[in-house]
């Protein structure tokens, strides 16, 4: 059964933890994500970002990830960043599902004042994410695979 997204809400209680729930149309559930930031980004060393999440609550798939996170605005002349690792859809048991370990990538670039435009990849479809931030809040239109739209919503502790 194709996913589709209707609400992610996020939010960074401190500066190196994140917390996740999607509210998913199709199947009708809901997962759970959280992430955390095991070092920060020095020089071209980049940062290095550890999560887990639950495919579906109580009966889903459990999966793991890890992502090493470049700041590339030195690059493009914009304010942008870049990701690249690696993440495992597995059974509670620590079966691997869809072949075991799968590619991550993506990139969010500033397009103007306060909106993002991030593209990336779960290891099986490409993604896309349109964001505007003010303040510590940001609200933006998620397409899951470019096609089904959803609404992200994100928030840090002040």
């Amino acid at each position: 059964m194709a996913t589709r997204a209707e609400l992610f809400i996020w939010h960074r209680p401190e500066e190196r933890w994140q917390l996740g729930i999607g509210l998913l149309g199709k199947p009708k559930t809901v997962r759970w994500l959280m992430n955390y930031q095991v070092s920060r980004q020095k020089g071209f060393k980049p940062s290095v970002v550890v999560g887990i999440g639950l495919q579906e609550v109580g009966v889903g798939n459990p999966g793991i990830f890890a992502t090493l996170n470049w700041s590339t605005t030195f690059l493009l002349k914009v304010p942008s960043r870049a990701y690249l690792g690696v993440g495992r859809r597995m059974t509670a048991r620590g079966k691997a599902l869809d072949g075991g370990w799968a590619p991550l990538l993506g990139t969010s670039v500033l397009i103007v004042k306060d909106l993002t435009a991030t593209v990336q990849m779960d290891g099986r479809k490409w993604h896309g994410v349109v964001a505007l931030r003010t303040g510590d809040v940001r609200v933006g239109l998620f397409l899951f695979k470019f096609q089904h739209p959803g609404l992200i919503i994100g928030w840090s502790a002040p």
